[in-house]
């Protein structure tokens, strides 16, 4: 009966180890008078021939208690063995090494490069989003201008004022009043401002601000002039002077001789023929229609008086007044005429004047 008992006992243990017993139990615990007695318990044990899953479900943990008690050296009255299935997804070896080495590098990667494009683009961009708002000035971009001022050396009366803007250079083109360039000796200034001072028988200076709040003056010499020309400098956010044609009333070295010296002004504060000298007419001025000369000549009729802008130069009929800019520009007043002559690098030429369109004579 000892020997019989040993045998069942091996039997078992061997299902045990062939993964064969998940499909011989059903209940949680079966004990040895189970496999060693003579007639099988029907209600536990599956038909040989009965392979249907339906009456044999897997089981996914059973546990197999063994009774041992009469056992010779034998400590405990019963052992217990937990019976898993095999898992179908366990790996091999060699997939376990493919899986580390395929972690590891995705760990390295990530590592040297945290970062994927899209981060790296979307990173780039508020980087420059946030330059911009540092950068850019809080009230926007000046508007730029471009005037022609007349500097008045009369004692009591206010210096030329020059608005600057950081990150802007303002040029300063010193005139006579022949519109002929007036050399500058020498010049000093105050303030936080970059200044560019001429080459030597220059007549142009720039001039930048170094600091939003910057304000100073300067004092420039010119050549064979006993007054100095002072200016006053100025930071704005708004509005900024991109060049200022400074004309001082007065004939320089390189003055032109007039052909008729009384018809130059040598007056500083006429606004109105200095802003058509800078383009901007008067708004209840007429304009006139001109022929007989390029589009480069225009008039207007402003209080009974012909202002005439052109780069030509008026010989007839005389004029009051006459200003002129750097770039070869001149304005003319005179009273009102139907008939210009006028000099276009010694051809005469012959402008007609007359009222637009729709326009009547005051």
């Amino acid at each position: 009966m000892l020997r019989k008992r040993q045998i069942a006992i091996f039997v078992l243990m061997g299902l045990l180890w062939m993964g064969g017993f998940s499909t011989l139990a059903q209940a949680q615990e079966l004990s040895l008078e189970d496999f060693i007695s003579d007639e099988p318990d029907e209600e536990n044990l599956a038909s040989p021939q009965d392979n249907s899953t339906d009456s044999m479900p897997e089981v996914p943990e059973t546990r197999l208690s063994i009774r041992t008690k009469g056992f010779e050296n034998s400590p405990h009255e019963s052992l217990d063995v937990d019976i898993r299935p095999q898992d179908p997804t366990q790996k091999t070896d060699e997939e376990l090494a493919e899986q580390i080495r395929q972690e590891a590098y995705n760990a390295a990667l990530t590592g040297l490069f945290p970062l994927n494009s899209d981060h790296i683009r979307s990173l780039l961009h508020e980087y420059t989003e946030t330059q911009r708002a540092v950068e850019e000035p809080l009230n926007g971009y000046p508007t730029p201008r471009v005037n022609v001022e007349t500097v008045s050396l009369d004692p009591g009366v206010p210096p030329l004022s020059v608005k600057t803007a950081v990150g802007h250079i303002t040029t300063i083109n010193m005139l006579d009043i022949t519109g002929a360039p007036w050399p500058i000796q020498d010049i000093s200034w105050a303030g936080d401002f970059e200044v560019v001072e001429p080459e030597e028988g220059g007549n142009i200076l720039r001039i930048t601000p170094m600091a939003i709040a910057a304000y100073g003056n300067m004092s420039i010499r010119l050549l064979t002039l006993k007054t100095p020309v002072v200016v006053r400098l100025t930071t704005h956010t708004d509005e900024v002077q991109y060049r200022v044609d400074a004309r001082i009333p007065e004939y320089g070295p390189f003055a032109q001789t007039p052909l008729i010296d009384s018809g130059i002004e040598r007056v500083a504060g006429n606004k109105t023929i200095i802003s058509v000298l800078d383009g901007v007419v008067p708004a209840n001025a007429s304009p006139l229609t001109v022929s007989g000369v390029d589009g480069r000549t225009t008039a207007y009729k402003y209080n009974n008086t012909t202002y005439v802008r052109t780069p030509l130069t008026l010989l007839s009929p005389g004029w009051e007044q006459s200003v002129s800019s750097a770039d070869g520009m001149n304005v003319y007043v005179l009273n009102n005429t139907p008939v210009l002559l006028l000099s276009d690098k010694g051809r005469f030429v012959r402008a007609n004047l007359k009222p637009s369109k729709g326009l009547t004579d005051e």
